[in-house]
């Protein structure tokens, strides 16, 4: 894996420090300092936010993933390897959700993050699914601080640089990582937090949470409700497993096997057209853009023009694309496809396609609230991003063999 790139060295530099000063500062070796500021080492988790915290500045000001972080393999992340490199599938939210979870100790005098800082980090982020969810189940900040405080009092104030994590929120942590595959998410968001936080019954996250009279499964199947689903192929133990217990499955799923084709021949169709053109990206398997407020979506298909991306970036591109397609799947309720499709318009999309297999149409949607439904006599064209393209809609259906 290659080590991430840092501004470590620049730091200390305009501080006037030398390497065993900021050692000193931060409770680590020199060795350690000189590994992380010549790409040898990256750190921790915890101290990353130390060293965030003695620069006062983010996290994001210090180290740069982009530029040279390797994804780990999801299947086998646990929170041992997390810890190590800590920005591989952290969003900026739920990156914030632990800052603020150790302010929170902080400000009580502890020299731990429990479950318990974590629920409050998640509630004073505020904008992310986990906020969201708590404030419609009644779960207020004051409420949760009060609870917290009757249980772990106040401390002594007296702590060291860095704050540790319990080891039932390292547990947490190892949770997030699944909760994160289930859903088909490569990244970690407050939404993975907090179906991770409810997994930890003998924490305290949890024992506040019922003091305030939250139905811990009800509010599992909320977050579940209202999470955006990506298409990794773990989804499908969540669809099941919620089919047993009788819930609904409202989010994305596994596509299935005709949509899939369908989707393999648009890409196919597109890029033939626009690879000898150099006319820009064609992107499938449902690959994430960031958003300037930190969100992740992930169109099933995207294209994006030349002159907007120079360079395939080596992780979630922070644009819109210009073109999105949706397929339906077997499992999907069309509806929220559509609301998915408007959401992306409202966002800069200029042009979306929603693909429905079952009807053999393909609605065309714009900016302008325009929407176009062709069927199998029709052609698609996109002037406007691919000048003289043509497609049948006929070739999109999987053929029928004898």
């Amino acid at each position: 894996m290659q080590v991430m790139k840092n501004r470590l060295r620049i730091l200390r530099t305009e501080h006037n420090w030398s390497q065993a000063e900021l050692a000193e500062r931060l409770g680590v070796s020199r060795q350690t300092i000189n590994a992380i500021e010549t790409g040898k080492y990256d750190p921790s988790l915890p101290l990353a936010f130390q060293i965030a915290q003695l620069f006062d500045s983010s996290i994001e000001e210090i180290f740069f993933p982009e530029e040279g972080a390797m994804f780990l393999q999801p299947q086998s992340l646990k929170a041992e390897q997390l810890l190590k490199s800590p920005f591989v599938r952290f969003t900026p939210k739920a990156v914030r959700v632990i800052e603020l979870a150790q302010e929170e100790s902080r400000r009580l005098g502890h020299n731990f993050v429990g479950t318990e800082q974590i629920l409050i980090g998640l509630i004073l982020e505020g904008t992310g699914i986990a906020a969201e969810v708590l404030r419609t189940f009644g779960v207020t900040l004051e409420n949760t601080r009060a609870e917290v405080e009757k249980i772990i009092g106040r401390g002594s104030g007296i702590f060291s640089v860095g704050i540790p994590f319990t080891p039932k929120t390292k547990l947490m942590l190892d949770f997030a990582v699944e909760e994160s595959d289930t859903l088909g998410h490569y990244y970690i968001d407050t939404e993975s937090l907090l179906l991770a936080l409810l997994r930890v019954t003998d924490g305290l996250a949890v024992k506040v949470l019922k003091k305030q009279g939250v139905d811990l499964e009800h509010l599992r199947l909320k977050v579940l409700e209202v999470a955006p689903r990506g298409s990794d192929i773990q989804i499908g133990k969540a669809i099941a497993a919620q089919i047993k217990k009788g819930g609904q499955y409202l989010g994305e799923t596994p596509i299935d096997f005709t949509s899939g084709e369908i989707s393999a021949r648009f890409c196919a169709l597109l890029f033939a057209w626009v690879e000898p053109r150099k006319l820009g990206h064609v992107i499938g398997s449902s690959t994430g853009f960031q958003l300037p407020n930190g969100d992740v979506l992930a169109p099933r298909i995207s294209f994006v023009l030349r002159d907007r991306l120079k360079r395939a970036p080596r992780v979630y591109p922070e644009l819109v694309p210009d073109l999105v397609v949706e397929i339906k799947s077997a499992f999907d309720q069309f509806a929220p496809l559509q609301e998915k499709i408007q959401r992306f318009l409202e966002l800069g999309v200029q042009v979306g396609l929603l693909i429905n297999p079952d009807e053999r149409t393909l609605a065309v949607y714009r900016a302008n609230n325009q929407v176009t439904e062709l069927t199998d006599e029709d052609k698609l064209a996109i002037p406007e991003l691919l000048p003289e393209w043509e497609l049948s809609i006929s070739q999109l259906w999987p053929p029928a063999f004898k």
